[in-house]
C-alpha cells in the first residue's frame, strides 16, 4: 500500500481509548448531543421522510435502526436516513473554513454500533478516529474550491471509525479505506448554484457508503492500494499535498478544534448574522439605504459569488446565502428554523432588502484565516449615518465556545415537542455516560419518538 494509506490505517488501527485525554472523550459527547439534537430538528423535513421511507423497505441479518421511529433497517441504510435528518437544518458542527461538517460520520458510526453491540468506549474511539482523519484530510486537501465536494473526507474517514467499531485487521481496514475513497469522489456541484435537497443528503450518503465499502472489505473485496499516491488516485485528482501529522504530546486531538453551530446556515454565514443581530434592533429596516457585507474569501465564494444568493428559490439556497441570512436578522430579529419557510423565502420586503447587500471579498480578512472567522459589517441609513458591527468569533467558536448548557438547550429547543420532557433528560443521560455503556443501542433507544 502506499505510504499515505497506511499512515492513516495505521494511526486509526492503533488508537485505543486510553489514549484519549479526557478533553477529547468530553468533546466528543458534546458533539454527539449536538448532533442528535440536529436529527430532532429535521426528523419532519421532506428529505428524512423520503429517507426513511426508503430506508424501511430494507431488512438485514444485522439490523440498524432509523433514529426517531426505531424502526429496524440494513446498517447502510439507517446511516443514510439519520444522517438526512442530521444534517437537514444545516446546523450540526463544522470545520469553520469552508471543509464540511464532521458530525455527519455519527450516522455511519451508530449504524455500525447498533449492528454490532458496541459499547460506549468503542464508539467514542472510533468518533476522535474519525475526527482526526477528516480534519487531517480536510487540512491537507483543501479540496471545495478543485471541484470536489467535502464529502469526500467523510466517507474515508467514516470508514476508518467503521473499521474500528467492526475490530477489522490492519491489512482489512486499508481496503476498506480504499473502498470508501476510490468509487466516492463526489462533486461540489450539490453546493453551487441554486441549491436542491441532495444538499443535506450527501452527508449521510458518505455515511452509508463508508458502511458499504466496509462490509466489502470485511467479506475480503480489495481496492487499489495506491489510492492516494498511484497513477490517477487522490494525488492525480487533487494535487499532491502532505498529511499533516496526528494528535500526540505535542498537539491535540482535532475534535476539540471543531465549530458549534447557534445558527441553522452555512458557517460562513454564522458571523454575518451575529453581527446583524447584534446591532439591528437599533435600526428600521424600512430606514435602510445600503447594507455593505465584508468577509473573506471562502465565506464569499460559497454564500456570495453566485446570483442565486440574492434570489434564493429553496431552503438549501437561502441557508447558504449571506444577502438573505442578514436580511432576515434584520426583519425578524433571529435566524432559526422557521426563517426558512416558503412563505419567507418569497418574501416582497426581504427580498426588495436583500437588492440593497453587497458582499465584499476583503482580502484583509483573508490574512486572518483560518483561525478567525471574520466579519464586517456597515449598514447605512436614509439620513447618511452608518451602523457599524463586527464579529471575529461567533458564539460556537473553539474561541468563543458553546458551554454545555448551550448545547443541552440547543437540543431541547430543536425537540419541538417529539420526545417528552423525561425522555429528553434520559437521552441527556445517556449520552453524558457514554463511556458508561455496554451497548450503545441504549443511546438510540432514547430517541425513540
Amino acid at each position: 500500500m502506499d505510504a499515505t494509506l497506511k499512515k492513516l490505517t495505521d494511526f486509526a488501527f492503533q488508537l485505543g481509548y486510553d489514549d484519549l485525554p479526557p478533553v477529547a472523550v468530553h468533546e466528543c459527547k458534546r458533539h454527539i448531543i449536538d448532533t442528535l439534537a440536529c436529527a430532532l430538528g429535521g426528523f419532519n423535513a421532506e428529505p428524512s421522510k423520503i429517507a426513511r421511507a426508503v430506508a424501511r423497505r430494507v431488512s438485514s441479518e444485522t439490523p440498524a435502526r432509523i433514529l426517531g421511529t426505531l424502526e429496524p433497517s440494513s446498517p447502510e441504510l439507517a446511516a443514510f436516513a439519520n444522517g438526512v435528518m442530521m444534517r437537514y437544518l444545516d446546523l450540526n458542527d463544522a470545520t469553520g473554513t469552508g471543509g464540511g461538517h464532521p458530525s455527519d460520520m455519527f450516522a455511519a458510526l451508530l449504524a455500525a454500533a447498533e449492528a454490532t453491540k458496541t459499547d460506549g468506549k468503542t464508539l467514542i474511539t472510533a468518533a476522535v478516529a474519525a475526527y482526526e482523519l477528516y480534519l487531517g484530510f480536510f487540512a491537507g486537501m483543501q479540496v471545495r474550491n478543485g471541484g470536489y465536494d467535502h464529502v469526500v473526507y467523510t466517507v474515508m474517514a467514516a470508514a476508518a471509525g467503521v473499521a474500528k467499531i467492526m475490530k477489522l485487521d490492519h491489512r482489512t481496514m486499508a481496503n476498506a479505506l480504499s473502498l470508501a475513497l476510490t468509487p466516492n469522489m463526489a462533486l461540489g456541484v450539490t453546493r453551487r448554484g441554486q441549491l436542491s435537497m441532495w444538499k443535506g443528503c450527501a452527508g449521510g450518503n458518505a455515511s452509508r457508503n463508508a458502511i458499504f465499502a466496509i462490509q466489502l472489505a470485511a467479506e475480503g473485496l480489495t481496492g487499489p492500494q495506491s489510492v492516494f499516491e498511484g497513477d490517477h488516485g487522490v494525488w492525480n485528482a487533487v494535487g499532491k499535498f502532505d498529511w499533516p501529522s496526528f494528535a500526540g504530546q505535542d498537539r491535540p486531538f482535532r475534535i476539540t478544534a471543531t465549530q458549534i453551530k447557534i445558527y441553522p446556515c452555512v458557517y460562513p454565514g454564522q458571523s454575518p448574522v451575529e453581527a446583524t443581530l447584534a446591532i439591528g434592533s437599533r435600526i428600521d429596516p424600512g430606514e435602510i439605504e445600503a447594507i455593505v457585507v465584508r468577509t473573506y474569501l471562502n465565506s464569499w465564494w460559497e454564500s456570495a459569488s453566485e446570483p442565486e444568493m440574492w434570489a434564493p428559490a429553496t431552503r438549501e439556497t437561502a441557508d447558504h446565502s449571506i444577502p438573505f441570512l442578514v436580511c432576515a436578522a434584520l426583519l425578524d430579529g433571529k435566524v432559526d428554523a422557521a426563517t426558512f419557510t416558503a412563505e419567507r423565502l418569497s418574501d416582497p420586503r426581504l427580498r426588495a432588502l436583500m437588492q440593497k447587500v453587497r458582499v465584499i471579498h476583503d482580502k484583509e480578512l483573508d490574512k486572518l484565516q483560518p483561525p478567525v472567522d471574520p466579519c464586517r459589517l456597515e449598514i447605512t441609513l436614509s439620513n447618511g449615518e452608518k451602523k457599524l458591527s463586527s464579529v471575529d468569533y461567533p458564539k460556537g467558536h473553539v474561541k468563543n465556545p458553546a458551554s454545555d448548557k448551550d448545547i443541552e438547550s440547543k437540543l431541547v429547543g430543536l425537540n419541538n415537542g417529539l420526545l417528552s420532557p423525561g425522555q429528553v433528560s434520559g437521552l441527556l443521560d445517556v449520552c453524558w455516560r457514554l463511556e458508561e455503556l455496554d451497548d450503545v443501542r441504549e443511546l438510540v433507544s432514547a430517541m425513540r419518538i
